[in-house]
């Protein structure tokens, strides 16, 4: 009876489509956008359609790109090797799988993986996926430089997408991102995603999968954030909208 009323709740919530913004709360301006398949939920549904660069969130959309072009053949080759140059984390002065990649949001070791795909496959995986705006400048920069931008809502489309095996690439590459990406789970929910950061812009963008109704409710989170200190507040916003509506 418990769960069946929390449904009940869940569903009021969802339906009336507009959530609350937790973002001033925090003094901060930012959009949260659900998508179910149907419908879309969000705070701001003007902000949601404005495009930002995607940052660090493009590396989902770079390895599912670079699985299929066999570039690398799986999530496990080491296709990045450190050759002791500086760089901005400690954790990136190390080799790299895909896997290894994208829980250290490596940079250096994505642009040398655009690198091998090359300019054309690239620009021919944007145009079939529909990504964003689709603009590439160098090929190694192309998404933290704001040449190709996207809106919180392009990103809870591709994502719901991608959730449930409808991009265009086969249903193992597609999970083989799916499990890279997972973040933490619990007894109600399993929690998908990547973050990003660029140009006071922080990103956290996937999706939850729902244990009790076997489904999923893919999401964008973007906020404006000035100082670097703040960027916890970030996760701190999603984990409130994850509380209040799951």
């Amino acid at each position: 009876m418990r769960i069946f009323i929390l449904f009940l709740l869940f569903q009021n919530f969802i339906f009336a489509k507009n959530l609350p913004d937790f973002f001033k709360e925090q003094n901060l301006s930012g959009v949260m956008i659900f998508y179910d398949g149907k419908n879309f939920y969000s705070n701001d549904f003007l902000k949601a359609k404005e495009r930002f660069s995607p940052a660090s969130t493009f590396k989902i959309f770079n390895a599912l790109i670079a699985l299929n072009s066999h570039v690398v053949k799986d999530t496990s080759e080491v296709f990045y090797h450190y050759e002791g140059k500086k760089v901005f984390l400690p954790s990136w002065a190390q080799d790299a799988n895909l896997t290894s990649a994208i829980k250290r949001s490596q940079v250096p070791a994505f642009k040398e993986l655009a690198r091998k795909i090359g300019k054309v496959k690239m620009q021919e995986n944007l145009n079939k996926l529909n990504y964003g705006n689709k603009k590439i400048s160098k090929i190694d920069t192309f998404w933290l430089d704001n040449a190709l931008q996207i809106s919180a809502k392009e990103q809870a489309v591709l994502l719901f997408k991608l959730a449930n095996l409808k991009l265009p690439y086969s249903k193992k590459i597609q999970e083989e991102v799916i499990k890279m990406i997972e973040l933490k789970q619990n007894d109600d929910f399993i929690l998908y995603g990547k973050t990003g950061f660029n140009d006071n812009i922080a990103w956290v963008v996937g999706f939850v999968y729902l244990k009790k109704v076997h489904s999923y409710r893919s999401f964008a989170l973007n906020v404006k954030i000035s100082n670097f200190k703040d960027l916890y507040k970030r996760e701190e916003i999603l984990n409130q909208y994850l509380n209040k509506i799951f």
